[in-house]
């Protein structure tokens, strides 16, 4: 008998083991600016917070657009509105990474876009109306229980 409860015990630590995990919870830092970015909240909804030197944003839920991509997820915020100047967007290339389980951090380097987006003046075909700039990002990776 007491060599079944051994095995029963041993069985269940094997089936206890965590399984990998995604990791739901980023922060990022690289070239003046700081991003942490949360795929899940308390109300279910993704988290992004972005401060640089001349502006500081958070959205959440619908103000965050999230697209599937081979390269990863991409997170898209908009930093400032329409306007003269035309908008500027924040993307955040969230890269595939798997965690070992709870507790876990990994160490990520990834990019962010900051794209410019311009109003088309007159009739002129020939433009280029969005540029976009290159940030290398470094943090770490967790998840979080929420």
């Amino acid at each position: 008998m007491e060599q079944a409860s051994v095995e029963q015990a041993s069985a269940r630590t094997i089936d206890n083991r965590s399984e990998p995990l995604e990791p739901n919870h980023y922060e990022l830092l690289g070239r003046g600016i700081s991003v942490s970015f949360a795929s899940t909240s308390l109300t279910g909804q993704p988290l992004l917070h972005y401060q640089d030197a001349s502006r500081e944003v958070s959205a959440m839920g619908e103000d965050l657009r999230l697209v599937e991509t081979e390269i990863g997820t991409l997170v898209t915020v908009t930093l400032e509105p329409d306007a003269d100047a035309g908008s500027l967007l924040f993307t955040l290339v969230i890269p595939r990474a798997r965690l070992e389980g709870v507790g876990s951090e990994l160490r990520i380097s990834t990019e962010g876009l900051l794209t410019r987006s311009r109003f088309s003046r007159g009739p002129i075909a020939d433009a280029q109306l969005q540029e976009s700039m290159c940030l290398p990002l470094k943090g770490r990776a967790t998840f979080v229980v929420s």
